[in-house]
């Protein structure tokens, strides 16, 4: 892995940020032995980039496929949604509000009727599934290869015995999406570029869409490492930016409410012991002593949030392997290790 030349770690930078420049030079310098087959790297402290590493041969502005870190974004539109008054309380039933030229199956299923929006933001519909303790999903070709991925998913039964009990599942993903789009009107790809990517100045970006024309709510987000970050800037800023042309002054503009993400990084359920506790579609566990939330993606996909040190860290892999090195450790013992804050 060689650092891009147009990014260098600046050692003035890094001391102004908080952060020994020997130390964190010496943590990145493991990155290529621990993390092989990882494309990008890039952190941040109070919005200011104290390290961005491209490995060798990946240009700056490629997009990274976010695989399953793409929950954590429909999670935040179902939030903005919710707040603008778009869709519902998540107490709510969503089968209402699904496309009834396809529920008719369900109409008279009490356990489907009994699913809110919170139980699939949280993972706890009872939806018949099954998953690996690395996250690997039995049935999630089958999922991928149907001609109508809510067919499939109106397809499964309710299992009253893992209702309201967590169990990561992508199918519970990908209904936020397609019911965002029933209650707004709009496909939550473009929902997402009016009310979350556009404002915060991300135009350029792919969203896969479904065999059955939804955005992808599980997976399909595509974005550029330093995207990935600006993402992550938002949630730490508890989802409001600084208009353009108000620099240095204290005017702030809300594209998610703060409300929201202390909501979406509550945990809801102890998730699972390799990943940590569930919130709304957001991994959340402790760095040491601090507490932090993370969206995750198959092959190292992850973007970091640790509010009690103002920090978010983005990391970009290839999403095609079978296994892969979550990075919680490195990040305790290397990056965090390198901070001269307290």
């Amino acid at each position: 892995m060689n650092q891009h030349p147009s990014s260098p770690i600046q050692a003035y930078a890094a001391e102004q940020a908080g952060f020994d420049h020997g130390k964190l030079q010496q943590a990145l310098g493991t990155l290529p032995k621990l993390f092989p087959r990882m494309y990008y790297f890039a952190c941040a402290r109070h919005g200011q980039v104290i390290a961005e590493v491209y490995a060798e041969g990946v240009r700056p502005g490629q997009f990274y496929d976010l695989r399953s870190a793409t929950k954590s974004f429909i999670s935040t539109l179902v939030g903005i949604a919710v707040h603008r008054g778009d869709m519902p309380s998540l107490h709510e039933p969503i089968a209402d509000y699904l496309p009834q030229d396809i529920v008719g199956k369900r109409q008279k299923d009490t356990w489907w009727h009994r699913i809110t929006f919170k139980h699939l933001l949280t993972m706890t519909s009872g939806l018949l599934w099954e998953t690996g303790n690395r996250l690997g999903e039995r049935w999630i070709r089958s999922f991928h290869n149907s001609s109508s991925w809510v067919k499939y998913a109106l397809r499964l039964p309710v299992h009253p015995e893992r209702f309201g009990q967590f169990q990561y599942r992508s199918i519970d993903s990908h209904l936020l999406s397609v019911l965002l789009t029933s209650c707004t009107g709009i496909r939550a790809d473009e929902y997402a570029r009016a009310h979350l990517l556009s404002p915060i100045g991300i135009d350029h970006y792919r969203w896969d869409l479904s065999p059955d024309g939804h955005a992808a709510g599980h997976v399909g987000l595509w974005l550029t490492g330093p995207d990935m970050l600006r993402f992550g800037q938002l949630i730490l800023d508890g989802g409001s930016i600084q208009p353009a042309g108000n620099e240095g002054s204290d005017e702030r503009f809300h594209v998610i409410p703060s409300t929201w993400i202390t909501e979406s990084h509550r945990p809801y359920s102890p998730g699972m012991p390799a990943f940590g506790a569930y919130g709304y579609q957001w991994w959340l566990h402790q760095l040491g002593s601090e507490e932090a939330a993370c969206a995750v993606g198959h092959g190292g996909q992850v973007i970091y949030v640790v509010p009690s040190r103002s920090l978010t860290a983005v990391f970009a892999g290839n999403p095609y392997v079978c296994r892969w090195r979550h990075p919680k450790r490195w990040m305790e013992e290397q990056l965090l290790s390198a901070a001269t804050f307290s």
